[in-house]
């Protein structure tokens, strides 16, 4: 996303969302995170959301995972049914207060887009805790966005510049990389989350998240296995399928049919191929 003209933008819309935590919760510095836990194999799972939607984006995935791993899934800061940040916090810090508050020691981390690059981060620092890593349209932490992407960024935001949260969401909704041409149920979901949880958007500009150490320099020491996931439609980010080739030895995978989230256009096939990377590394 554009800084500052977006951030700039963002800033004229008021955050919504809860004030607490209703159900399972995994105290923060200086707040709460709802995360939720189900299934009951040996093997632990963790997923970490986009930018955009919230851990509900991972419902039809969800009893597909529980029915062979201990599955956990939280809304990050400000999303879905966690409050926004008061104060400047660390993605990572987080993720482990919801792995610790879950009960868990050793897991595999999934994440998607921008929480692929929170589970990159956390990976890099606590390799011992991650028994697999499996990033989807991730981002790398030290690596800008494109001119390009941050042009498309600016265009799809700019209808909250008039306090039009829809219009946003509309313009993701039709974005051609966000969303394969045909997935118009994909599309329905999307609108469905931003219309149930629009602080998913519009805490955006304010939120405090500290900036992570680069992942850059680090990438060629993972020694993780990992699985890198991209759809064929999604946006053309060079940089970063470059910055996540440096991982040693990571599988890749192209989802066909499929843009930016694949947990929404195609649920299924996404969790059969996590499922089978976790369990048999393929």
């Amino acid at each position: 996303m554009a800084r500052p003209l977006i951030g700039f933008i963002l800033s004229l819309g008021k955050p919504v969302g809860p004030d607490r935590v209703e159900g399972d919760a995994a105290d923060v510095d200086g707040g709460q995170l709802f995360y939720e836990s189900g299934g009951a194999g040996a093997q632990a799972v963790v997923l970490v959301h986009d930018g955009l939607i919230d851990s509900s984006g991972f419902d039809e995935m969800w009893p597909i995972l529980c029915k062979d791993f201990h599955v956990v899934r939280y809304d990050r800061r400000g999303y879905g049914k966690s409050p926004a940040a008061r104060g400047p916090y660390s993605q990572t810090d987080d993720l482990a207060a919801v792995v610790a508050a879950a009960g868990l020691d050793r897991f595999s981390l999934v994440g998607f887009s921008a929480g692929g690059g929170i589970a990159l981060d956390y990976a890099l620092d606590n390799p011992e805790r991650v028994d697999r890593l499996v990033l989807v349209g991730s981002t790398v932490s030290g690596l800008r966005p494109s001119p390009a992407s941050d042009r498309r960024s600016n265009r799809n935001f700019l209808p909250i510049l008039f306090g039009n949260v829809d219009g946003v969401a509309a313009n993701w909704a039709k974005d051609p990389y966000q969303f394969a041409p045909g997935s118009t149920g994909a599309r329905e979901k999307a609108l469905a989350i931003w219309k149930a949880s629009p602080q998913n958007i519009r805490h955006l500009p304010n939120d405090p998240a500290k900036t992570p150490s680069s992942a850059l320099p680090r990438l060629q020491d993972l020694r993780v296995p990992t699985l890198v996931v991209a759809g064929d439609r999604d946006f053309p980010e060079i940089e970063a399928a470059a910055a996540l080739a440096r991982i040693p030895n990571a599988r890749r995978v192209v989802v066909a049919d499929c843009g930016h989230l694949p947990q929404l256009e195609h649920p299924q096939q996404t969790a059969a191929m996590i499922g089978a990377f976790i369990r048999n590394g393929c």
